[in-house]
């Protein structure tokens, strides 16, 4: 395969938490993939660019629930994530604004009917915490509400600084993704079931110990997606580029800055759950039932990124096994000769992998 590229350590060689895929993973997405195509919130191209991301897999992977309903629920929030996204992309900060402000009204509001004509994440999220508010601790409803205007507040301003052409410095990039990547919010589901005091969920060590998660998933997306992105114009917003740019470096000498980061946050995280206080045995089972629902979710989000076609195409169990991820081709639009222009110091890639997805043009 021609091409520049670049080489990716295994960044989980030292996370304990093994590969678990649900056993209703079949069931689950069966059920998600119906509902979302009754939407019909994309045209025939982006769906089955949506289907061959199998966002089903995703949530079986991270979420280890017994029962169908919150698998169910789990996977509606990953498809949820995509449409929101999908939509925004293209879109400036005031129609961004107007469509998180939908979504907000329809998961504080899931009672209420969406108005006729309204875009068609407002009846989407309303539909998806209908169903799952069912399932749901009071606990996980609580900070499933407060992360999810966290992240749809962040993807506002990423839309404001996609208008500006604004790069960000990794002192100033994080406090947005970290917001932007739907971790948090995606992590609230994993407490569908748990019902711990809130000292707890806010001790100093179990946020640092969700801070890391946070960093480690959203790290690992910006690498495996930056060829993608890179293409399209898009890797503005990507931990990459912003590295890039600030250190004046290579994307292989970025990478290998990244990976050394991501190597101290998994040794944070494990000295963090060794250093737990006990709260009785009744909250530590709920506390090791979170940290494993944050464990699954870093090992299962990494192995989703190989095993879908999001960002690797059929390529995913090549890339896998030689860690080589190649660039791809630009796709000729404003964005990406924009980037272009401002990278300078990387050459465009012959070829790329099979399977890049353009980013639609859909809208509300």
């Amino acid at each position: 395969m021609a091409g520049k590229s670049v080489k990716v350590p295994d960044f989980l060689r030292n996370w304990p938490w093994k590969r678990q895929l649900s056993k209703h993973y079949e069931e689950a997405k069966a059920e998600s993939v119906e509902w979302v195509d009754g939407f019909r919130a994309f045209d025939p191209e982006s769906q089955d660019a949506f289907n061959r991301c199998d966002f089903a897999r995703l949530a079986m992977l991270s979420y280890q629930f017994d029962d169908l309903a919150r698998c169910r629920a789990g996977a509606d929030l990953m498809s949820l994530f995509y449409a929101f996204d999908e939509y925004s992309d293209v879109e400036d900060a005031a129609v961004t604004r107007a469509m998180a402000d939908i979504l907000m009204d329809a998961i504080r509001n899931p009672d209420k009917p969406r108005p006729q004509g309204e875009c068609c994440l407002g009846e989407m999220t309303r539909q998806f915490w209908t169903r799952g508010r069912q399932v749901s601790t009071a606990m996980a409803e609580r900070h499933l509400i407060e992360t999810m205007q966290q992240y749809v507040d962040g993807v506002v301003l990423q839309s404001e600084d996609r208008m500006h052409d604004r790069l960000r410095t990794i002192d100033s990039y994080w406090p947005l993704r970290f917001h932007t990547s739907g971790c948090l919010p995606a992590f609230a589901l994993a407490e569908l079931e748990l019902e711990m005091p809130e000292e707890v969920y806010r001790h100093p060590l179990l946020e640092r110990m969700r801070d890391c998660t946070v960093y480690i998933v959203s790290t690992t997306n910006d690498v495996y997606s930056y060829p993608v992105e890179r293409a399209r114009g898009h890797a503005l917003h990507n931990l990459v580029t912003v590295v890039m740019h600030q250190m004046d470096l290579s994307p292989q000498a970025a990478i290998d800055w990244i990976a050394d980061w991501i190597d101290s946050l998994v040794r944070d995280f494990l000295r963090c759950q060794a250093d737990l206080p006990s709260w009785g045995p009744e909250i530590d089972a709920q506390v090791s039932k979170y940290i494993d629902g944050l464990g699954n979710w870093v090992r299962g989000n990494d192995h989703w990124s190989f095993e879908s076609q999001r960002y690797f195409g059929t390529a995913g169990a090549e890339v896998r096994k030689t860690r080589q991820i190649y660039m791809l081709p630009r796709v000729e639009t404003c964005e990406a000769r924009s980037l272009a222009l401002r990278e300078g110091i990387v050459d465009v890639g012959e070829h790329g992998v099979a399977g890049l997805q353009i980013r639609s043009n859909a809208r509300c």
